[in-house]
């Protein structure tokens, strides 16, 4: 039987293949997401979306659906031998976003969330293929799918991309990758419960230190998860509620009594990092290119963030649009994301989970004085939380990215691009709902006040770029708050506080990627040179 040809084989169908699947949907390319499990799991397993993710799979579908049926957390308390020591608040620390809190919700919610925007293109995961051979060439690659009745198809890939976990078989069948890392030292405990008679507040989860230490995340419908690293494991003996409710009692007073569990496991921690997210036509994305403790709730959102920023690249190479070598930029991004990420939730782990005794005393006794002051401030609560939203992640070092010559201001080319509401024909959106996923997009912002660009000048800029680049991106204008634009299709900046966010006081440019990352920023007096920049 002949092989069946697509342009991409997904190997994995959670949260980072689907999103890769989608993100190669909205581009019209051919793909098969295959996953070699029958059917998705219904345990829980990761809760956090943080905010930069919220917004990106906002291009997809409503996220504001998915939103609905979990917990906004709006922040972390935190106890110490049973007392609290420090409350710390996010409310407000995220100004220019629609998605300005962490929501906590199970896994399956997500990944039910990402299936709908999937069939909305007319594709699935397919379930129960495992690959059991994947051999590359320099044309393409050649994966055997097996079905559980031993029932095997040959496909033929231009790229084959693992989004199939720890131990990933793309990983495993690609030459030049290497997995360095290791186990920590600690045993974990984790259940899914009810809890009643609790004082615990939904909108803040806990992370409590002591001897041994423990987190509790509200969910919905009055559960929620606790997770423990005990000082004294027993990893013979199969945890118990009780063993739970002892900590959560010591740990973690008046926060209730536990009952009706729905998942109780114990399980290992690892950390881990390829030394490369490509070998040749093959890529890895998720947990197959990374894996690390939870602190900071980051694992599944790196990953589908991995895809948001591989799937337009494939699109443009696929379509002829850029060469082989622009799909390098993958790794050039999001391999040194992966490995801040592992080095800063391993010293999170290390100071929250250390089970050595003297570590643990000393930790406590710091943190007793220390960590009031350290989240008294509103500056270091915002730092914080410029990492674990994700908002600060940006590809600043990419040779992909730019800005013009003698440009400076607070976005660069690399940067997220913030999120403001505007006026359109008289609706109140937020700008990000505009910026699909399919294409580039070009905004020309007026400058305000006096040194605000006329309408005319902006229809010429316009005019001009759509000219010399037919069907380069699509074209948006922005207008400061106060300047008349009757007859111009554009947009009103609401307190002109994109601008401001943007450093666009002047005329200026701004070119946005498909993934929501600015390509190139200038003055709109010098939009010759993005043109160049372009070529």
């Amino acid at each position: 039987m002949a092989a069946q040809e697509t342009d991409v084989l997904i190997v994995g169908g959670g949260p980072t293949g689907v999103t890769l699947a989608l993100e190669l949907a909205v581009h019209g390319i051919s793909f098969r997401v295959v996953d070699k499990e029958l059917q998705r799991s219904d345990k829980s397993r990761a809760l956090g979306v943080q905010p930069r993710t919220l917004e990106l799979l906002n291009r997809h579908g409503d996220v504001r659906k998915l939103v609905s049926q979990g917990n906004l957390s709006s922040g972390t308390t935190f106890y110490l031998n049973g007392k609290k020591a420090a409350d710390v608040d996010i409310s407000g620390l995220a100004e220019d976003t629609a998605f300005p809190l962490i929501l906590i919700i199970s896994q399956c919610e997500t990944e039910e969330f990402l299936d709908e925007c999937l069939a909305e293109h007319g594709f699935g995961v397919e379930r129960g293929l495992e690959a059991k051979s994947i051999v590359q060439d320099s044309e393409g690659v050649t994966v055997t799918l097996s079905n559980p009745n031993g029932a095997e198809e040959t496909v033929r890939a231009k790229y084959v991309v693992g989004a199939d976990g720890a131990h990933s078989s793309v990983r495993r069948a690609a030459k030049g990758l290497t997995f360095q890392g290791a186990a920590y030292p600690q045993d974990f405990i984790l259940c899914d419960a009810h809890i009643r008679n609790s004082k615990i507040s939904w909108d803040r989860f806990s992370l409590c230190m002591g001897k041994g230490s423990l987190a509790v995340f509200p969910l919905k419908d009055g559960t929620c998860r606790v997770v423990a690293s005990r000082m004294g494991p027993k990893p013979e003996a199969d945890p118990t509620l009780e063993d739970f409710q002892t900590m959560l009692s010591q740990l973690h007073p008046d926060s209730g009594e536990l009952y009706d569990p729905t998942w109780i496991t114990q399980f290992h921690l690892h950390h881990r990092g390829v030394n490369s997210y490509r070998d040749g036509r093959l890529f890895v994305a998720g947990d197959a290119a990374h894996i690390h403790s939870p602190a900071g709730a980051q694992g599944m959102n790196t990953g589908i963030q991995d895809s948001i920023n591989l799937g337009w690249k494939l699109a443009k190479v696929i379509r002829g649009e850029q060469p082989d070598s622009f799909l390098d930029s993958y790794d050039r991004e999001r391999r040194p994301i992966g490995q801040h990420l592992l080095e800063t939730s391993d010293k999170m782990f290390t100071w929250g989970c250390s089970s050595n005794p003297f570590f643990v005393s000393f930790r406590n006794v710091v943190f007793t004085w220390v960590l009031p002051w350290f989240v008294s401030s509103r500056n270091r609560r915002a730092n914080i939380f410029k990492f674990i939203s994700e908002f600060g992640i940006n590809y600043r070092d990419s040779s992909i990215v730019g800005q013009a010559s003698g440009f400076s201001g607070p976005v660069m080319g690399g940067d997220r691009v913030p999120d403001r509401k505007i006026r359109n024909n008289g609706e109140e959106r937020h700008f990000l709902e505009f910026l699909t996923p399919d294409t580039y997009h070009l905004v020309l912002f007026s400058g305000l006040g006096e040194a605000a660009a006329t309408k005319d000048a902006m229809l010429e800029a316009q005019s001009k770029f759509s000219n010399s680049h037919p069907d380069k991106a699509k074209l948006h204008m922005v207008f400061d708050e106060s300047a008349k634009t009757d007859g111009v299709s554009g947009y009103t900046d609401i307190g002109n506080r994109l601008h401001e966010d943007l450093g666009c006081s002047k005329p200026s440019y701004v070119y946005i990627r498909p993934d929501g990352y600015v390509e190139h920023i200038g003055r709109l007096s010098g939009i010759k040179g993005l043109s160049e920049w372009l070529k």
